[in-house]
């Protein structure tokens, strides 16, 4: 009787309360309702359902722009919707409250919600989905549970429908969706998409279909629907391609869909200013400008000489070096290095690139930094670090090359010695005092070399004032011949499947939130993350200019050049020389390696081809 007793009198109090999460709820049963009552209910839920961004801002009270209306519309109408959008639109946001909003209109509907990671969609329901709980009380009591975690997103809500999020991988398998929403489309493999992520579809269960007058009601049938939202990329790659079915299946009259916004809706809507914008895009290459702000795809010309293909599979390297920084210096061991010590016969390699423009806006100076670990087809190059920076002299540069050289544990300098890059030689040819690390630095000099001119290698020995210096700097003096064996060199290697690359910017938050507790972490700096997700950025940068290059053939030899006068070619340049020493040693490893098979690895050798 107490327990009774102590129920009643919460349940009067609760009923007196104005928060609707604890008022009780009263409900209305079907057989308690009239007619004309069943019917205007039927009206508004048809109306709902054919007009959805009303019920989006009568139901649920959330404010839409007119573009916001329409794309909502579009996504609830079509068949198939593609909506390739540049930053700072709300693309996220508004996912989340077509998803919510479809999940409350159509009871026991399962929407799927894929990208390339689970984190990078799990932002959706993580963040999106329950501020707008905060902001929307309906949506709110709609809503049973909702899950985030590293391993589930999941939003459960009382009429039985799910929105969940999938991983856009192989292990997959096996989920059903009658609506299936695509993050960032084009981070997803493709095949990923026909043979895992399509097979989810099926035909949401509605309760009616089960009643003998539907039996043969075959037009009452929802079909399963599909939507892609993504920034512009390059045109190489399958987003494109789906973009225009879908562009060609609307002008053709099907139930398909295309939508395309650019960065001026979000200064019409106050969403970011003119100077912010200016800002982001300056420190953007100009094809990743063009992509996410323009919102137009960047696409190869029949020049170009390198392809984006050649480098997509091979972006496959998550842990990035990173120089010493002196908040945690440490003059024994770089606690940052890729791995704890060498693997047998690894050489590790910086290539420099040098220029003195400070301010130009296509010069810069790049270091890159190579693993070169052992392999029976040459050496695999792993690039995982790039730096690039612009007008400093030539004794802040020769001490940066140095700091990288000890932070690195290289082997081998390679150095551009033409123009400036002379005097940054002849900078690390002496003792280097770092009185910021409070280290000396061994002056270094010109390596001997059967590919070096004697001539070169005795002017650049002239060059070297302290005596033993370390042999190591393999100098790069560019002649159009010599140009021409970097590109091909470069090429080959990308075609062969020699390189490795840092995974994309996009993937490597999603890595960085779970291995780096100073990037997970939301009160760091920005120039201190900025610094942790930089050597990601300048692949994208390096994977731009090379793939912005054009080929002419001069004299029998390849030029590349840029095509216009903001572009650069500095990282290539960088990357590209040290791929070209790393071709003279892969000649000695090849040689080491036949020298070291038994006869009967020659054997197989020779008759592999029959």
């Amino acid at each position: 009787m107490a327990s009774h007793k102590n129920f009643q009198n919460k349940y009067i109090k609760d009923a007196k309360s104005d928060d609707i999460f604890i008022k009780p709820k009263e409900m209305t049963l079907s057989k308690q309702m009239d007619e004309d009552r069943k019917n205007r209910l039927i009206d508004w839920v048809t109306f709902y359902r054919r007009n959805i961004q009303y019920f989006v801002k009568h139901y649920l009270g959330i404010k839409l722009h007119l573009y916001q209306s329409i794309w909502i519309y579009l996504m609830a109408t079509s068949d198939s919707f593609v909506a390739i959008c540049s930053r700072a639109v709300g693309k996220s946001w508004l996912l989340a409250v077509f998803a919510c909003s479809k999940a409350i209109l159509y009871p026991k509907s399962e929407i799927v919600i894929c990208s390339s990671t689970k984190e990078q969609a799990g932002i959706i329901v993580a963040d999106k989905i329950t501020s707008l709980m905060a902001d929307s009380p309906n949506l709110s009591r709609e809503i049973s549970n909702i899950t985030t975690n590293a391993n589930k997103w999941q939003v459960d809500f009382h009429n039985g429908s799910i929105i969940k999020v999938v991983a856009a991988r192989d292990s997959s398998r096996g989920r059903r969706s009658t609506f299936t929403i695509y993050e960032e489309f084009r981070l997803i493999d493709k095949s990923v998409v026909d043979s895992v992520i399509r097979p989810f579809s099926y035909i949401r269960q509605a309760e009616y279909l089960s009643l003998p007058e539907y039996e043969n009601e075959d037009s009452l049938i929802e079909e399963p629907k599909e939507v892609f939202i993504s920034s512009a990329y390059h045109k190489g790659l399958w987003w494109y391609d789906e973009t225009k079915k879908n562009l060609k299946d609307m002008l053709a009259g099907k139930n398909s869909m295309v939508m395309c916004l650019d960065y001026s809706l979000s200064l019409l809507h106050r969403i970011k200013t003119s100077a912010r914008i200016r800002q982001e895009k300056s420190k953007m290459d100009e094809i990743t400008a063009l992509e996410e702000y323009d919102n137009i795809p960047w696409g190869e010309n029949a020049n170009a000489y390198f392809r984006l293909s050649m480098f997509e599979k091979l972006r496959n390297i998550e842990k990035a070096f990173y120089p010493q920084t002196m908040i945690d210096y440490d003059p024994k061991k770089n606690p940052h290095d890729v791995v704890k010590k060498k693997e047998d016969g690894e050489l590790r390699i910086i290539s420099c690139d040098i220029a003195s423009r400070g301010g130009s806006k296509n010069d810069l100076s790049v270091t890159s930094c190579f693993r070169l670990l052992p392999t029976r087809k040459g050496y695999m190059r792993e690039v995982v670090y790039i730096e690039s920076f612009s007008g400093e002299n030539t004794i802040s540069q020769a001490i940066r090359i140095k700091q990288l050289w000890k932070d690195f544990l290289a082997d081998i300098i390679v150095l551009d010695v033409q123009n400036i890059g002379n005097s940054v030689y002849e900078q690390l040819g002496i003792v280097t005092k770092d009185t910021e690390r409070g280290e000396e630095y061994p002056a270094m000099t010109v390596m001997q070399h059967d590919t070096i001119d004697q001539k070169e290698y005795d002017e650049l020995i002239r060059h070297t004032t302290s005596l033993n210096a370390l042999p190591i700097i393999y100098p790069i003096s560019a002649t159009a011949k010599l140009n021409s064996q970097i590109a091909v060199e470069m090429r080959d290697k990308l075609q062969r499947k020699l390189f490795s690359f840092l995974i994309s910017d996009t993937d490597a938050e999603t890595y960085l939130i779970k291995s780096n507790k100073e990037f997970a972490n939301p009160q760091t700096d920005s120039d201190i993350r900025a610094r942790i997700i930089s050597p990601y950025v300048q692949t994208n940068f390096l994977i731009n200019e090379s793939i912005n290059l054009e080929m002419t053939m001069v004299m029998g030899n390849v030029k590349l050049d840029i095509p216009t006068s903001t572009a650069r070619k500095d990282r290539f340049s960088s990357v590209s020389y040290g791929n070209y020493f790393v071709s003279l040693l892969d000649k000695d490893l090849l040689q080491e390696e036949d020298n070291n098979s038994s006869d009967f690895d020659i054997l197989i050798g020779l008759t592999q081809g029959f």
